[in-house]
């Protein structure tokens, strides 16, 4: 069994880990931006969070902490930090998501109001014009269909009197 671990050397330990954290929590948000905020990407995201953390965590302790060993501190440093720095980093990567997002649909968003737009609103209005005349001319023959069903008004029926 390992023996207590002075109070400085505890402290640099710790602030490895919460670095460790802060670090994690970088790329997972780094990547939920990437990758989006689906149901399977955020538990692709959460399980290799959890898969690189233990993986990075138990080497930090096994190279970088004094004692060599796994610290239940440390261990908490590291997942606190990592929450706290979510909860801290989320609004502002929001926003910094969104902006990132309008300046690549700018350019598509310009292009649409600038040359598309108006060319689909000449193309509408053609087959607005085109559509109209032919429905008029529709009306046109159904009612010389209408018409032409009425009987000759110069023919006697028979049953007439």
């Amino acid at each position: 069994m390992v023996g207590g671990v002075p109070v400085g050397l505890a402290l640099r330990d710790l602030f490895y880990a919460a670095g460790l954290g802060f670090l994690l929590c970088v790329g997972y948000s780094a990547a939920r931006m990437l990758l989006g905020s689906g149901k399977a990407v955020c538990f692709i995201c959460d399980a290799a969070v959890l898969a690189v953390g233990a993986l990075l965590y138990r080497s930090a302790a096994m190279s970088r902490f004094y004692a060599g060993q796994p610290r239940w501190y440390t261990l908490a440093g590291c997942v606190l930090c990592f929450l706290a720095s979510r909860a801290a980093l989320e609004p502002l990567l929001s926003g910094v998501e969104a902006f990132v997002r309008w300046c690549l649909a700018w350019p598509f968003v310009m292009l649409w109001r600038a040359v598309l737009r108006p060319f689909a609103g000449a193309v509408s209005a053609c087959f607005q014009r085109v559509r109209t005349a032919h429905s008029a001319g529709r009306v046109k023959k159904s009612r010389a269909a209408r018409k032409k069903r009425l009987q000759n008004s110069g023919r006697v029926l028979y049953n007439s009197k």
